[in-house]
């Protein structure tokens, strides 16, 4: 843990002279700590990093490399606006396309401003990934003949505004995001989805909430959408979902275990509208928190497995605040006082 923290020292001290650029930081087993803090540092960090290293994004604006086709672990400060005051939102300015030998990859801690490519139209398979507290536009996971399909990959506490291309996603799971649409025209097959709250999209007045699930488990979710229609597709179990429609469309031959049926009044504790919000509360009523999942915790983003750590702050140690002298005292130097937090989970 020392050195985590000194890494995070030396980067932050290294970017206070006025005119410093951010450093990105790769840390690899075999070729130890590398620098980068060129207007193109990520990619440079990432030409320089091998399989199994660790990239480090502090806070500020990104370009991508096109395609990330190894396996690294890439951790921001995070995207959360409360949180990131000391070092703001670590931003990657684009998509993020993982080609096929990025199977393994783990993200965490990143706005992504548009979409998260999971593989491509060429039938590419990327497995075994991990995105957890990203916030990103739609997952695309697209292919020709959905025979090389990209499996057993895990999506836990992110915020994703849809799962718009999914076809070749397959035998993955998605445990406490919030979802804010799907695209109902897209086969969703074999993947669990797991303590989500889904939103919808209101565009000019038109809903877009539903999903196509096909042969999916859904368990202890909740579904703001109002309207009946929330699954086209057939074949799937729903269990102990709070649903906010009392008799919601779930496709041809679902099966149903132990869901509840409440107004939307009675479910969040605060929120409205079916965009994301960061002032929103994601959190049970009193009520409604006693609609219990099938592992007996509550259901929607708290409960679970992964139950949702709220300012959605990555594992990696935290800046939660730093304070910078303006001027430096007779002998040169200039107070700094950084504060930083490991974090348990």
């Amino acid at each position: 843990m020392k050195t985590i923290y000194t890494f995070f020292l030396v980067v932050l001290c290294s970017t206070l002279t006025i005119n410093a650029q951010k450093v990105v930081a790769v840390h690899s087993p075999t070729n130890g700590v590398q620098y980068f803090s060129d207007s193109a540092a990520f990619q440079e960090a990432y030409d320089a990093s091998i399989a199994g290293d660790t990239i480090y994004l502090p806070g500020g604006t990104h370009t991508p490399p096109s395609v990330f086709d190894k396996q690294l672990t890439i951790f921001g400060a995070g995207h959360h606006p409360d949180a990131t005051t000391a070092t703001f939102e670590t931003k990657i300015s684009g998509q993020i396309t993982l080609g096929e030998n990025a199977d393994g990859i783990h993200l965490e801690g990143l706005y992504i401003t548009s979409n998260l490519v999971v593989g491509n139209t060429n039938d590419v398979s990327v497995n075994d990934i991990v995105v957890k507290r990203c916030r990103f536009g739609n997952i695309y996971s697209s292919g020709i003949t959905e025979t090389n399909t990209s499996n057993n990959n895990l999506f836990v506490e992110n915020i994703i505004n849809s799962i718009y291309d999914g076809n070749n996603l397959r035998s993955s799971s998605f445990f406490n995001n919030i979802i804010v649409s799907g695209n109902r025209n897209t086969s969703l097959t074999d993947l669990y989805f797991s303590n989500n709250v889904f939103l919808y999209e209101d565009i000019n007045g038109t809903i877009y909430g539903g999903f196509t699930f096909y042969n999916c488990v859904l368990q202890n979710n909740i579904f703001v959408n109002q309207g009946p229609a929330l699954s086209y597709g057939a074949d799937s179990t729903f269990e102990n979902n709070i649903f906010c429609h009392s008799a919601p469309s779930l496709g041809t031959d679902p099966t149903l275990v132990n869901n509840y049926n409440l107004t939307r009044a009675e479910v969040l504790v605060d929120q409205t509208g079916g965009a994301f919000d960061y002032a929103h509360d994601y959190h049970l009523q009193a009520g409604a928190a006693t609609n219990l999942g099938t592992d007996g915790t509550e259901t929607g983003i708290y409960g679970g497995v992964y139950p949702w750590k709220d300012y959605s702050i990555p594992t990696n140690p935290h800046i939660s605040s730093k304070t910078i002298s303006g001027a430096s005292d007779s002998s040169g130097n200039i107070q700094v006082d950084i504060n930083v937090h490991a974090q348990g989970n």
